[in-house]
């Protein structure tokens, strides 16, 4: 299986375009991690604006692609780069999937925090800050991380069909997910030009 796990980072705030439009934010990074259980091919790393028609590349070959509010947030970022439809592709958000079952939105901070006993490594608006001071080794090392706790959240619910975090009132809820059949179809989509 082709699985990739990825996240992306802004050039610019929602107040900044007027509202909650993430297609309007422009990206300025895009880290992926990518694994061939076939071929044992493993690779992380980020992906400069000028290098996404690559990246789509891959995400096109990919059997599953993994993020965390990747269906309302990173794919719709991403979209005014791409030609077709990124969310014709086999996508797995695992916010959404946690949210199916608690009825609400989760941070991701929230679930590696109780689930990994890791944290994030800082905020998405030091990653707006490290693309306009020109910081490009902080911020790549900011959006890597993100991929990192993505991919072992993910990771830990295919084998444990399980994430945790906490919630208003302090108590640990238990999430139950089933990444291996989680409606996920052969989907092969060829858009590119490149």
């Amino acid at each position: 299986m082709k699985l990739v796990v990825f996240d992306v980072e802004t050039k610019k705030a929602f107040d900044e375009v007027g509202g909650y439009y993430p297609e309007k934010l422009g990206v300025s990074l895009s880290g992926v991690y990518y694994r061939d259980t076939d071929s044992g091919e493993e690779w992380l790393r980020g992906f400069r604006e000028e290098e996404f028609p690559e990246m789509f590349r891959v995400f096109e070959r990919a059997d599953r692609i993994v993020g965390f509010n990747s269906i309302g947030f990173d794919m719709p970022a991403l979209s005014p780069y791409y030609v077709g439809d990124l969310l014709a592709l086999p996508n797995l958000d695992i916010m959404l999937e946690i949210q199916k079952q608690v009825e609400h939105r989760v941070a991701l901070d929230a679930v590696a925090k109780e689930t990994l006993g890791i944290q994030k490594s800082g905020h998405g608006l030091d990653a707006i800050r490290y693309y306009h001071d020109g910081d490009w080794d902080a911020l790549t090392k900011y959006c890597l991380r993100d991929v990192e706790v993505t991919r072992d959240l993910y990771d830990h619910g295919c084998r444990h069909k399980i994430l945790t975090f906490k919630n208003k009132w302090n108590r640990v809820v238990e999430v139950p997910v089933e990444f291996n059949s989680s409606g996920m179809s052969n989907v092969s989509v060829q858009t590119t030009l490149f």
